[in-house]
């Protein structure tokens, strides 16, 4: 369907990454990336909000930017694993990964989070 919108002229932005990453269509995200689709950090964080992890982890490997955001977008979802290796590879964060686990009675990510010097809002 992409492939056809694009062809009849359809215009796509740093969105139409998003809405992949966000769906977990990897396919669809690389065939866009491949044709000059833009993409920017809310691609990263969509796929760690809605814990597509090996989307995350070819985006980040194909140079899309992140920001604190990928954090505390797992964090708000309970994606643990995503976290760690979000952190593990350099993905910055703040307070916001620690409000997102609070907010939402993530304890293990909290719990993980402060034990690994995460910023805190106090």
């Amino acid at each position: 369907m992409l492939k056809w919108a694009r062809e009849n002229g359809c215009p796509w932005n740093e969105w139409t990454c998003r809405g992949a990453a966000e769906s977990g269509h990897l396919e669809i995200l690389k065939w866009a990336r491949e044709n000059g689709c833009p993409w920017d950090e809310s691609t990263c964080c969509c796929a760690a909000e809605s814990g597509h992890f090996e989307m995350l982890k070819w985006a980040h490997e194909n140079g899309c930017p992140w920001d604190e955001r990928t954090c505390s977008c797992a964090s708000e979802h309970g994606h643990l694993e995503i976290l760690k290796w979000a952190r593990e590879n350099g993905c910055p964060w703040n307070s916001d990964t620690i409000i997102a686990a609070e907010g939402n009675g993530q304890i293990e990510i909290l719990k993980w989070a402060r034990d690994n010097g995460c910023p805190s809002y106090e």
